[in-house]
């Protein structure tokens, strides 16, 4: 209760509550000429050897992309000209809520999707054929899966800044592909998204091979999301907890995984919702975790911290409200040094949050570094005449008043 009292104060004090702090600083988007936002990403044209055909895909690059030097980690999303815009509109939200780390998204348009995301040819009387014919175009997952290894991951690698963390997301026959990516092909994503996968797909052919392909696994270093809408209806979500079933017989080591069904979604109704927790599970371990926050120490606090950056950019990041939660903690323990050292922190993952600043120099005064104290209330000043927070005049004071008692 002392702790919860502690932390609205300082909320109330540094203007939380009153958005000065998050603020909703909007980036700027920019306009074409007759005034259409832009945003969602440019289409490029790939001359595939493999596939023998021109593959369309979007490339939807963070905000910030071009006034830094960063690498960033890729999202690889199958179907992409259909989910491209709920994709990077969730994509943002959960990078501006430090989330998730900001990621290039890139949008795989379907061209035949039949033909590239079924591992196998569906034979006569199988679900979605016709009749004896069976889906004659079906079984091309092997060759769109060297496409994507030895083509569009080069190619993205070699002309944009790319980290080596990739995700690959797909839902339905798309979430087939995913499964079936991770089994033939474990070096070439180390994390997926898999949406209400189509596992009926060939009498459940995936679920067979997922026999034999955990077993011999004790260690599996991947992340992988396996979500479903709660109202999703024949061949999907049995299916999927029968392949899930697999997954918990073996479940190996260093293997991250969940399973979840989402509300009362249909099929395609949860592609929105799977994305967004998906992306939230994939990186659920930016959150500071509980040993860190019962053991602190400033050395640990900053080499997790590093690890952080090495695994998945260079501007990956707390949320703000994780680092507020361990400065409140480490305040109310007498940890002031520890809490600065976290607020420089935090204030350099969120350069606009004026709050953070104003709380650091608050510290600095309350540790007798009065210098530090200065140079950071006019860091502040800087930052309120960039967002026009108007907060200026209240700085300048603090400031003044810091400078009188140095006389």
């Amino acid at each position: 209760m002392k702790k919860l009292i502690l932390t609205v104060a300082i909320f109330l004090v540094l203007g939380f509550l009153k958005g000065r702090l998050y603020g909703q600083v909007a980036n700027k988007i920019d306009l074409t000429e007759d005034g259409q936002l832009l945003g969602l990403g440019t289409q490029h044209i790939l001359k595939s050897i493999i596939l023998e055909e021109e593959r369309p895909i979007i490339v939807s690059l963070p905000i910030g992309y071009n006034n830094s030097k960063a690498n960033y980690p890729v999202l690889y999303v199958l179907d992409g000209l259909q989910n491209i815009k709920h994709t990077v509109g969730t994509v943002e939200l959960l990078t501006e809520s430090g989330l998730i780390p900001p990621l290039i998204v890139v949008g795989i348009e379907s061209l035949d999707r039949t033909r590239d995301l079924t591992p196998s040819n569906a034979g006569q009387n199988v679900h979605g054929g016709t009749g004896n014919s069976g889906i004659p175009q079906s079984g091309g997952a092997s060759k769109f899966l060297k496409f994507l290894s030895d083509e569009l991951v080069p190619y993205m690698d070699s002309n944009y800044r790319t980290h080596s963390y990739r995700i690959l997301e797909g839902h339905s026959l798309g979430g087939l592909f995913g499964v079936y990516a991770l089994m033939e092909s474990k070096d070439l994503f180390d994390a997926f998204i898999v949406e209400a996968p189509a596992l009926w797909w060939n009498k459940e052919e995936m679920t067979e091979k997922a026999k034999t392909f955990f077993k011999p696994h004790d260690t599996l270093n991947k992340t992988v999301y396996f979500g479903i809408g709660g109202g999703d209806g024949w061949g999907m979500r049995q299916e999927l907890k029968r392949y899930v079933d697999v997954v918990k017989q073996h479940n190996p080591k260093q293997f991250k995984w969940l399973h979840e069904e989402v509300g009362d979604e249909g099929h395609m109704a949860s592609r929105l919702l799977l994305n967004y927790n998906g992306l939230k599970f994939l990186f659920s371990d930016i959150k500071i975790n509980e040993d860190l926050t019962n053991d602190f120490s400033i050395s640990s606090f900053l080499e997790s911290e590093q690890q952080l950056k090495n695994k998945y950019g260079e501007l990956a990041r707390r949320p703000a409200e994780e680092y507020f939660n361990l400065v409140s903690i480490l305040v109310e323990k007498g940890n002031e040094l520890g809490a600065i050292s976290v607020l420089k922190s935090a204030s350099e993952a969120y350069p606009m949050y004026i709050g953070l600043l104003t709380y650091l120099a608050k510290l600095y005064e309350k540790t007798d570094q009065k210098d530090k104290a200065i140079d950071t209330y006019l860091l502040g000043v800087e930052v309120s005449k960039q967002y026009k927070l108007g907060q200026e005049d209240d700085l300048l004071k603090a400031v003044d008043n810091l400078r009188k008692t140095n006389n």
